[in-house]
C-alpha cells in the first residue's frame, strides 16, 4: 500500500473516531420532564407562579422541556391592545422559558403580518405540520422539531385545529384566506418516520381532545400527546392505545408534568400529575410581577365609561346581553350570538371599563346583516352547535326550543317571538350575526343592504351607555333543550 493511500485510510479513521468521540452516547437511564400548559389566551394571571414553577423544576431536574399547545393569543386586553398587540405575552414566555409551541387557531386572529412579527420576537420554536408554509406568507413555523438531551432525541409534531366545515382554523377566515390547511390526522400519519428518528415522540396538538383520542388510534408510535384548544382538564390522562394523552384546561391555571423515563434509549415509563397553581405553594417570580403592572398600565383600558346599576350574573345573560345590543340596530329583526364567543362568566355591578368589555367578548368582529329564512336561522344554529358541542346559540327578538339528536348534535323543533307566535316560514327577517358566523356558515347571497359599520365591541360599549340599568339577574333563558 503507498504511503498516499495509507494517508487516506489514516483520515478516515481519524475522523470515524472523531465521530464517534464527539456524539453523545444515549444514556443507561434518562429522564425527560416536560411541563405543558394550553389556550393561555393572553392571560397574565398565573404567569407569575408558572414561572416560578419552572424555574425550580429545572433546577430539580436536567432535562426539563416547556411546551404550550397553543392559543397564545386574543383575550386579554392588556395583551390585544397593547401598542404592539400581543407581544406582552410573547415578552413573559421568552422570560419564562417557553421552548416550542404548536399554532392554535386563535395565532390567526389578527393576521399573518402580524403573527410573523411575534414569531421572529419569540424564542420558542413554533410548529405545524398542517399548514401548507410554501406560498402562505408564514415565516419562522416548522412541522416538527427535535431536540437533543444529553443523547436522547425528543422529537415534537405540531398540529393545529382546521375546521370540518371550512377546511381552515376557527377564525376570522379573512386572516387565513390565501393559506391552505390540512387535515391534522392524515397528515400526522405521514411523519410515522419520527418514530425511527427520536426515542421519545410527541405530538404537541391543538386540535381538541376528540381529534386527540382519534390520532392515539391512528398512531400507537406516539408516546405522548400533549393538547389543547377543547380546553379540556384532565385531572389524571387519557391512555388511548397505549398513548398518554394530557391536557391543562386553560389560562396556565393548571400545569401537566409529564416524567418520562428511559433505559437504554427505549421509554420505561410515562407519569403525569396535574400542577394547580392556585395551590401550589411555590413563589412567585417578582420580575414577572413587575413586567405584568407595566403591560396594565393604559389608562383608556382602565377609564369607566358607564356605572351599571345590576350585576350580569352569568355566561347566558352576557350573551343575552351582547345579543340585544345587536338587536336594537336600525332594520334588524333578530340577532344571535354563538356562546363560545362570550369569555367570562359575569359582569359585576358598578364602574365598567373597556377592559371588562374586552374580557367579555375579546374578538375583533364586526356586525353583519344577514338576510334568512326561518329555515336558515334554525340551520345556523344547529351547525354551530355541532361545531361547538358544548352550549346553544343565544338569540334576541325571537326564542327557540332545541331536542339533542345522536352524535351529539341538535335539531332546532320550535321558534317563536317571545309572546309565543310563530315564525313567519315565508319571511325573510335581517339578523344581525358577527362577521365569523357570516363568513363560517352562510352564503355572500345572504348578505341584505344593510350595513353596518361597527365593531361587536362599539355595539356593546354603545348599548351600555344607554341602558345602565338593565336588569338580566332573573331573566329566563331564550334557548333551551325540551
Amino acid at each position: 500500500m503507498n504511503k498516499k493511500l495509507r494517508f487516506v485510510f489514516f483520515l478516515a479513521g481519524l475522523c470515524c473516531f472523531w465521530m464517534v468521540s464527539c456524539t453523545p452516547k444515549v444514556p443507561h437511564e434518562a429522564e425527560i420532564v416536560i411541563l405543558s400548559y394550553n389556550d393561555l389566551h393572553g392571560d397574565f394571571e398565573n404567569l407569575p407562579k408558572l414561572s416560578a414553577l419552572v424555574r425550580e423544576t429545572r433546577a430539580m431536574h436536567k432535562n426539563v422541556i416547556v411546551a404550550s399547545a397553543g392559543d397564545r393569543f386574543t383575550g386579554n386586553p392588556y395583551n390585544d391592545y397593547h401598542e404592539k398587540s400581543q407581544f406582552p405575552i410573547i415578552d413573559l414566555e421568552n422570560h419564562i422559558g417557553v421552548d416550542i409551541a404548536v399554532i392554535g387557531n386563535h395565532e390567526f386572529d389578527f393576521g399573518v403580518e402580524l403573527l410573523n412579527e411575534r414569531l421572529k420576537e419569540a424564542k420558542s420554536i413554533a410548529i405545524s405540520a398542517n399548514i401548507k408554509l410554501e406560498g402562505s406568507g408564514l415565516v419562522g413555523i416548522k412541522p416538527y422539531h427535535i431536540f437533543k438531551k444529553h443523547g436522547i432525541k425528543v422529537a415534537f409534531l405540531g398540529l393545529t385545529e382546521v375546521d370540518s366545515l371550512t377546511g381552515k382554523p376557527s377564525t376570522l377566515l379573512e386572516r387565513v384566506a390565501d393559506i391552505e390547511f390540512f387535515d391534522p390526522i392524515k397528515t400526522a400519519v405521514n411523519y410515522r418516520f419520527l418514530r425511527k428518528k427520536s426515542h421519545v415522540f410527541v405530538a404537541l396538538t391543538h386540535i381538541g381532545l376528540r381529534e386527540d383520542l382519534i390520532l392515539a388510534d391512528s398512531m400507537p408510535e406516539l408516546d405522548l400527546i400533549i393538547g389543547g384548544h377543547s380546553h379540556t382538564l384532565l385531572k389524571e390522562p387519557e391512555i388511548q392505545n397505549g398513548v398518554l394523552i394530557t391536557h391543562a384546561g386553560s389560562r396556565a391555571r393548571h400545569v401537566g408534568k409529564t416524567t418520562i423515563l428511559l433505559k437504554k434509549g427505549v421509554v420505561s415509563q410515562i407519569t403525569n400529575e396535574m400542577i394547580d397553581l392556585a395551590t401550589w405553594e411555590g413563589a412567585v417570580d417578582s420580575v414577572i410581577v413587575e413586567k405584568i403592572k407595566n403591560y396594565e398600565n393604559n389608562p383608556f383600558l382602565k377609564e369607566p365609561f358607564v356605572t351599571l346599576q345590576y350585576e350580569i350574573p352569568n355566561h347566558k345573560q352576557l350573551g343575552h346581553m351582547v345579543a340585544d345590543a345587536a338587536l336594537v340596530l336600525p332594520g334588524v329583526d333578530f340577532s344571535v350570538v354563538n356562546c363560545s364567543s362570550i369569555r367570562t362568566d359575569r359582569l359585576n355591578a358598578g364602574p365598567i371599563t373597556y377592559a371588562d368589555i374586552l374580557r367579555v367578548y375579546p374578538f375583533n368582529n364586526y356586525l353583519v346583516i344577514a338576510a334568512l329564512k326561518p329555515s336558515e336561522i334554525r340551520k345556523l344554529i344547529e351547525m354551530e352547535f355541532t361545531d361547538k358541542r358544548n352550549c346553544l346559540m343565544l338569540p334576541a327578538g325571537f326564542e327557540y326550543v332545541a331536542q339533542r339528536t345522536p352524535g351529539d348534535n341538535i335539531k332546532v323543533v320550535k321558534m317563536t317571538y317571545p309572546n309565543g307566535r310563530k315564525l313567519d316560514e315565508n319571511k325573510i327577517y335581517h339578523v344581525a350575526v358577527n362577521n365569523y358566523l357570516f363568513t363560517k356558515y352562510l352564503l355572500p347571497e345572504h348578505l341584505a343592504t344593510l350595513n353596518v359599520d361597527m365593531s361587536v365591541l362599539d355595539n356593546i360599549v354603545n348599548f351600555l351607555r344607554n341602558n345602565p340599568n338593565m336588569d338580566y339577574r332573573n331573566v329566563p333563558t331564550r334557548a333551551k333543550f325540551n
